[in-house]
């Protein structure tokens, strides 16, 4: 097995210990629905992020994803903020 495959195992294992970690504390009454799903949301872009920094060699593909993975987790916070205003 190659070690960029074993490195994103380890990427993926962590983000569904990390996902696990939110669900356990929403189960717990500890974080609300919204937070939690965000949070998992954005852990997820960022999991997506860090596989696409271990398999790419080319910098600019690199950069391209970090924007776009800020721009996708801005947009998670822009529909949390909406939704908060809307129903709360």
């Amino acid at each position: 097995m190659k070690l960029k495959n074993i490195f994103s195992f380890g990427v993926i294992a962590y983000f569904t210990y990390k996902g696990i970690s939110k669900l356990i504390k929403y189960d717990k009454g500890e974080s609300n629905f919204d937070d939690t799903i965000s949070g998992i949301g954005k852990d997820a872009i960022n999991s997506v992020n860090d596989i696409a920094a271990i398999f790419s060699d080319d910098e600019n593909e690199k950069n391209l994803c970090d924007g776009i993975s800020e721009l996708a987790k801005n947009g998670i916070d822009v529909i949390v903020a909406a939704k908060r205003d809307i129903y709360d």
